[in-house]
């Protein structure tokens, strides 16, 4: 046997021994309720694609550049996101 095959014998054994990659659990989604104590609580499902409310998916960029322009965001169920609200939301921006 040459020195390359000893080695590569070698690396075979190791990599067969060595146990497979430790993997994080997986998050499913994460529900959160904002403004529960007022008269229009809304829920945002956040999720690794991103986050919805009401069914309507938004990104992260499109709240903060509403943020930035001072825009109102008003949703197909008729919620209004104001600057307040959007917020909120972008606070979860790095929870996945």
């Amino acid at each position: 046997m040459s020195k390359v095959e000893k080695i590569l014998s070698l690396v075979k054994e190791a990599m067969a021994q060595a146990p497979p990659p430790a993997q994080a659990p997986q998050k499913s989604e994460t529900r959160v309720q904002f403004d529960s104590h007022t008269d229009n609580p809304f829920v945002a499902v956040f999720s690794q694609r991103g986050f919805s409310i009401d069914g309507t998916r938004l990104s992260f960029e499109t709240l903060e550049d509403a943020i930035s322009k001072e825009y109102s965001i008003t949703l197909n169920t008729g919620l209004v996101l104001d600057a307040v609200r959007m917020q909120k939301i972008v606070k979860y921006k790095n929870l996945y």
